[in-house]
């Protein structure tokens, strides 16, 4: 009887072993291929998100200070009537502390000054029955819409009002204007609507002026669900974002309100670097001290430096009990982490002064990400410039 034509059951069994093989094979293959990519892209992302939010802080730290115009009214207690510029300090940065993050708040002006006096109170000194809060005279760098801060040497309060007339625009008001003469006047939103609130009831002849043009206060936090790092009106934020504020919206006598700067960052730490005079030359120029705390001389701050806890944006793998546990498999105890910061049940110290710590998340998932840590140290160059010594020739 002849052959029927086609495959046996055997050579069918075997065609389906080496299917079966084969599929293994490539599904297996896949999965390392998703685990790099999952990896990469993850860290890849992380080093993205850590670049803005360094950079972006860096920008404004490089900036803080201009239009301080003297060591010795720094910290004085800058009053006006807009409550986002009311009762705040005239530094250029201030570090503050709320839940498991620092915020930091920079404060520069625009003005083509750069931190010089730009003039100082004629012999009219202000009174309680002025209009205009002052006469300046040789105010040519001084425009219209300035935001200009009054300091008196050995006052706790520097006023800062809205320039609203000009020595080439004269306008009416107690005392008169003249050609030669820049004004400050009361209706303005910036400057107070009832007399001497909350200027002081006179501003004496040797007040210094200094013009910081549009004036900048921006302030950086980072959020969680909650808001437990103290985003003060930050209302409901994006989890695990910095989010930054300027507590002045233009030259508007309003304020700003929070913006996303960039995702995935869950904790912000932050120092000022001082030169408290270790080396004994008497002369504010190089860091001989990193501390959290406020300085007692804030003419001695001359950097600041500040690291973020940024987590990848897609989990890792999870290990063959379908979890993600704290385990070496998973590089989480790793004792030198090869491809990026990993976090450990214990708090991950940054070798910084006071033993400051990234302290473990609390999301309970938080050991299936992968973490980076971006830090920079930045001089503050108007500070550095403010400090240096004069010479008499």
């Amino acid at each position: 009887m002849r052959q029927s034509l086609g495959f046996g059951l055997v050579e069918l069994m075997v065609s389906v072993v080496v299917a079966l093989v084969s599929m293994i094979s490539i599904y297996q293959i896949f999965g390392v291929n998703e685990a790099y990519r999952r990896s990469s892209m993850g860290n890849s992302g992380a080093q993205i998100n850590g670049g803005i939010a360094v950079m972006q802080m860096q920008k404004d730290a490089e900036r803080s200070g201009m239009g301080i115009g003297d060591t010795a009214a720094l910290n004085c207690n800058v009053v006006s009537r807009v409550g986002a510029l009311n009762n705040v300090p005239l530094i250029p940065v201030l570090i503050q502390s709320a839940g498991t993050s620092d915020s930091l708040t920079f404060l520069y002006g625009s003005s083509v000054a750069g931190g010089g006096q730009v003039a100082q109170l004629t012999d009219i000194e202000h009174s309680n029955s002025d209009t205009q809060f002052a006469n300046v005279l040789g105010g040519q760098s001084i425009a219209t819409n300035d935001l200009v801060i009054a300091w008196q040497s050995g006052q706790a309060n520097c006023p800062v009002f809205q320039v609203t007339c000009t020595n080439t625009t004269p306008c009416a008001g107690t005392p008169a204007s003249t050609d030669g003469f820049t004004l400050g006047n009361a209706a303005n939103a910036w400057n107070s609507a009832t007399a001497n609130s909350p200027f002081p009831a006179s501003l004496s002849k040797i007040t210094r002026l200094y013009n910081f043009g549009r004036l900048t206060r921006r302030t950086y936090c980072v959020y969680l669900s909650g808001n437990s790092n103290g985003c003060a009106g930050a209302g409901t934020q994006i989890h695990g974002s910095l989010i930054s504020q300027d507590a002045l919206d233009a030259t508007a006598a309003t304020d700003g309100s929070w913006q996303v700067a960039t995702e995935n960052v869950i904790q912000m730490k932050a120092e000022y670097g001082l030169d408290t005079n270790v080396d004994g030359d008497n002369i504010i120029n190089n860091v001989d001290t990193w501390q959290k705390a406020a300085p007692a001389q804030w003419a001695q701050v001359l950097a600041v430096r500040f690291a973020v806890l940024v987590r990848a944006s897609n989990p890792q793998r999870i290990n063959r009990a379908g979890t993600c546990a704290n385990d070496s498999n998973n590089n989480y105890t790793a004792a030198t982490p090869s491809d990026a910061f990993t976090l450990t049940t214990a708090a991950y110290y940054l070798g910084w002064s006071g033993a400051d710590v990234f302290t473990q998340p609390t999301n309970a998932d938080w050991q299936c990400y992968r973490y980076s840590v971006h830090e920079a140290v930045v001089p503050l160059r108007n500070q550095i410039l403010l400090n240096q010594p004069t010479t008499n020739i």
